[in-house]
């Protein structure tokens, strides 16, 4: 799960030196509540609760967006617009992928973090 720099600079550009301790704390936030994202859509899922599963869903797309990470907000998104079509009976395989890409976009983030 590459990291778009494109998106980081532009934060750098505007953040300037408060760009590492901000992004920092970014990563650590993200990094304690994308495995509750996870877990509280794959509870929507076997409760049927589609407003909390697409908030759950667009929550985590937009975090990722932040950090560059295109590719994985583009499988969130997948997952919102099942949400926003009431349509949980196709969600869940591609919950299993998403939770399988996020210790590959950790990794990502870890580096990110480390470099900062």
């Amino acid at each position: 799960m590459p990291l778009d720099p494109a998106a980081l600079d532009e934060y750098r550009d505007v953040l300037g030196d408060e760009f590492g301790p901000f992004f920092i704390d970014l990563i650590d936030t993200f990094f304690a509540s994308g495995p509750e994202f996870i877990q509280t859509m794959k509870d929507a899922l076997s409760g049927g609760d589609v407003a909390s599963f697409t908030r759950a869903a667009h929550t985590m797309k937009s975090n990722c967006k932040t950090f560059g990470a295109n590719e994985f907000a583009e499988k969130t998104f997948e997952l919102e617009k099942l949400g926003n079509d009431k349509n949980l009976a196709d969600a869940k395989d591609k919950l299993v992928a998403l939770e399988a890409d996020y210790q590959g976009l950790v990794a990502e983030l870890e580096n990110l973090r480390d470099s900062l």
